[in-house]
C-alpha cells in the first residue's frame, strides 16, 4: 500500500481548507474582473480570513455565526453598485479586493458553535448579507450572522430560498408599514427582483388597487396588478383623465430616475392634493452604480438623503416623502416570509435566465444580467444540487 508523501498530505490538507468562489479582483468591467477561483480559503468559525491575502488574520466578534454549505445565491443591485466601486467606502469589505460576490444564499449548515441554542448542524437554511456590504455569499462555503439566518422547509427549493432575505423582507416591511386596507397604490417598477414580492405583498395587505409600470403585461397581472402602465408610452403622471376621480394613496418608486421630479414634485392630480399621498422611495431603486466618491458623496447625502425630504416638506403640494429601512430585520421577519412561500401566498419569481451556473462565464452572465437594470424578476446562481 503506498503512502503520501509530506508534499502530498500538505496539497491535501490544503485542498480541504479550499474552495470554489466567484471574486470580484477589480472595478467596473465584470468580464475582466470577474474569476470562479478553486483555491479560495474556506471560511471556519473559529477565524477570519482575510480576502486580500488569504490568511487567516482573527478570530471572528463576539456575535453567533454558522458556517454553511451553499446550495443557491441570489444577486441584488447592491451586488453592482459595490462592484462600480464607487460606494467602496461604505460597502467594499475592510480587507477591500479580491472579495467573494453575493448577497443572500440558501444552504446547508456545517459548522455551529458549541452554545447554539437555535441552528443544528444539517439545517437548511437561508441567510442575509451583513447591511451595508453585500457580499460573501456566492462560494461552496459561507460564513453568515445567525441573526440574518432562518430555518427554510424542505418543501421550498434553494434556487427560490435564496431570494428571500433582502428582496422579500424589503417587500414586506414596506407593505407593512405602508399599505393601508383598501389602498389605491402605485407601483413604479413592478417586474425586478424586489418589485415581484412588492405587488404580492401589496395586495396580500390590503391595497384594494394596484398600478404598476412595466414591460412585462403578462407577469404583473399575474402577481396581483390590477393596471399595466407602460412606461415606453405612457407617462403616469399624465393620466390624470384616468386616475384623478380615485387618486393614489401611495406611491412605492423602485426606480428612482427622473419619477420623483417629473412625477411627485409635478402637481399631477394623479396623486391626491398635499400631503394626502405618501410617495416612498428607495434611495438606490434598480440604480446599479450610485457615485459615492469625494464631493459626489457630499451631494447625494445633502441633494437626496436630505434635500429631496426638506424640498417635499417645504413644498405643500409634493406629497409625503419617505425612505423605506428595507433591510430593517426583525426576530421572526424572515420565518414570516418563508411561511408566506411554503403556504402559497407569496410566490418567488425567477428571471427566465436563472439559475445560473457557478463557472466564470455564467457568473459574469448572471453579473451582467442584474447590472442591466432589465431582470425580470430575481437573479440566481446555483452553487450545488439539492439531495
Amino acid at each position: 500500500m503506498m503512502t503520501m508523501t509530506m508534499k502530498q498530505q500538505q496539497q491535501q490538507k490544503q485542498q480541504q481548507n479550499n474552495m470554489k468562489a466567484a471574486i470580484a479582483t477589480g472595478t467596473e468591467n465584470i468580464d475582466q474582473y470577474t474569476h470562479v477561483k478553486e483555491d479560495w480559503p474556506k471560511p471556519t468559525l473559529a477565524t477570519a480570513v482575510d480576502g486580500k491575502t488569504g490568511k487567516l488574520v482573527s478570530k471572528l466578534p463576539n456575535e453567533r455565526h454558522l458556517i454553511v454549505k451553499v446550495l443557491a445565491c441570489a444577486l441584488a443591485p447592491g451586488d453592482c453598485r459595490l462592484f462600480s466601486g464607487k460606494t467602496d467606502l461604505v460597502q467594499l469589505p475592510k480587507w477591500g479586493r479580491p472579495y467573494v460576490i453575493g448577497s443572500d444564499l440558501c444552504g446547508i449548515v456545517e459548522e455551529i458553535s458549541s452554545d447554539e441554542p437555535y441552528f443544528q448542524v444539517g439545517d437548511k437554511i437561508i441567510a442575509r448579507f451583513d447591511e451595508p456590504q453585500p457580499h460573501g455569499m456566492c462560494a461552496e462555503y459561507a460564513c453568515v450572522k445567525a441573526r440574518f439566518s432562518e430555518k427554510c422547509p424542505a418543501s421550498i427549493p434553494a434556487t427560490q430560498a435564496c431570494t428571500l432575505p433582502a428582496s422579500a423582507a424589503a417587500a414586506r416591511l414596506i407593505a407593512q408599514t405602508l399599505v393601508k386596507p383598501d389602498s389605491r397604490v402605485l407601483l413604479l417598477g413592478a417586474s425586478g427582483g424586489l418589485g415581484t414580492f412588492v405587488c404580492q405583498y401589496a395586495k396580500l395587505y390590503g391595497a384594494s388597487y394596484l398600478a404598476a409600470t412595466t414591460t412585462q403585461t403578462e407577469l404583473v397581472q399575474s402577481l396581483g396588478v390590477d393596471r399595466v402602465i407602460d412606461y415606453r408610452t405612457e407617462n403616469w403622471w399624465e393620466l390624470e383623465s384616468e386616475f384623478q376621480d380615485q387618486p393614489f394613496d401611495l406611491v412605492v418608486d423602485l426606480v428612482n430616475g427622473q419619477n420623483w421630479q417629473k412625477g411627485g414634485c409635478s402637481k399631477t392630480k394623479v396623486l391626491k392634493k398635499g400631503k394626502g399621498t405618501t410617495y416612498t422611495q428607495l434611495i438606490s431603486g434598480v440604480q446599479t452604480e450610485i457615485n459615492m466618491t469625494g464631493l459626489n458623496m457630499i451631494s447625494f447625502i445633502l441633494g437626496t438623503m436630505l434635500g429631496r425630504p426638506l424640498y417635499a416638506k417645504l413644498n405643500p403640494w409634493c406629497p409625503r416623502l419617505t425612505f423605506p429601512q428595507g433591510l430593517d430585520l426583525k426576530p421572526g421577519d424572515l420565518k414570516a416570509i418563508l411561511e408566506d412561500v411554503a403556504e402559497k401566498r407569496i410566490r418567488v419569481v425567477l428571471d427566465p435566465a436563472s439559475p445560473f451556473g457557478f463557472d466564470t462565464a455564467s457568473v459574469r452572465a448572471a453579473m451582467m444580467k442584474q447590472k442591466s437594470k432589465h431582470a425580470h424578476g430575481k437573479v440566481v446562481i446555483e452553487i450545488a444540487k439539492e439531495n
